[in-house]
């Protein structure tokens, strides 16, 4: 579902969210950009990328029995897949079955089976999901979301954001760059979260032309700083994201997608075809509220500046 809001100007703003299930304060504040953004531009607002996810666990699970599951608690999830479905891993923890079209975890299992390995022939081209197993974190409770990983052709497990730059790509994706495609988004945006402390960062991209790297950087400074100065805590000088990214300055990362290797996100393939994006990322561990706050506020905020960009 995309919704249209915003006034009627151009170019058009994307902002997204839910693209990850467990994400969840990230996909509500998607919902409250729908009515508190101001701006004049046109704003297309998707939030819920993963809908299957983030329905549940269970919800999940019936896709392959055909039937809604008799599941009280994770505790039982996996003498409950042994029953149902043909096992492919039972080793170590790690329980992999599959039902039906599709094949059910009860971890997950991004980068923890190497590419092309014969236990997942049955599944190439078909899609995983694995319980949120979170005490910690509201909307990620055990069960109530469902984590969704696509086994590729060629027997790779990625997760759903990483396939818009792929002839073949889940419905999701293609539904979303079909989207793309016809509003050409000047400005995107990812809602993200990260689960290595309470702290706050965001990505930026490499931009097409020395006008939109210059816009980019004075959208990505300001958004950072007004997080600052709402007293959050950004992410410490130690901390990097991944051997792929460049720090810019405090809070604020550059990522080559070139050098992942994973294919493009959501926000690498706006980058590279449409004008500047952003992910953010705000900590797990800070307040729900807090988080739902940050996202607002760096909307918001670089909002504000590519409006003086079009003034």
């Amino acid at each position: 579902m995309a919704v249209k809001c915003g006034g009627d100007k151009l170019p058009a703003i994307l902002i997204s969210g839910g693209a990850h299930s467990t994400e969840h304060a990230g996909a509500l504040a998607t919902v409250e950009v729908i009515e508190r953004l101001q701006t004049k531009h046109v704003v297309w607002v998707v939030p819920a990328r993963d809908p299957i996810g983030l329905s549940g666990y269970r919800h999940a699970l019936s896709l392959g029995l055909g039937k809604s599951p008799e599941l009280e608690s994770v505790d039982g999830l996996d003498d409950f897949l042994r029953r149902h479905g043909e096992v492919l891993i039972d080793a170590d923890g790690t329980l992999l079955v599959m039902i039906g079209e599709y094949g059910y975890a009860n971890r997950g299992l991004l980068h923890k089976i190497e590419k092309g390995a014969a236990v997942l022939d049955p599944l190439r081209g078909r899609r995983i999901w694995y319980a949120s197993q979170r005490n910690d974190t509201p909307g990620s409770a055990p069960l109530e979301r469902a984590y969704t990983l696509i086994v590729t052709p060629d027997g790779e497990i990625l997760h759903l954001n990483r396939f818009h730059d792929t002839r073949w790509a889940p419905a999701e994706v293609r539904c979303l760059r079909n989207l793309m495609s016809e509003v050409r988004p000047g400005l995107t945006f990812d809602l993200h979260e990260h689960d290595h402390g309470p702290f706050f960062w965001m990505s930026a991209r490499k931009q097409r032309t020395e006008d939109d790297e210059i816009w980019e950087r004075r959208m990505v400074t300001e958004a950072v700083r007004a997080v600052a100065a709402g007293g959050s805590e950004l992410a410490p000088d130690s901390y990097s994201p991944g051997s792929f990214f460049e720090r810019l300055e405090r809070g604020v990362f550059w990522l080559d997608a070139g050098k992942r290797g994973e294919g493009l996100n959501l926000v690498d393939f706006a980058a590279k075809q449409y004008g500047p994006g952003f992910t953010i990322e705000t900590g797990m561990q800070c307040p729900f509220e807090e988080r739902v706050r940050q996202h607002l506020l760096v909307v918001q905020t670089a909002v504000s500046v590519f409006e003086q960009r079009y003034a």
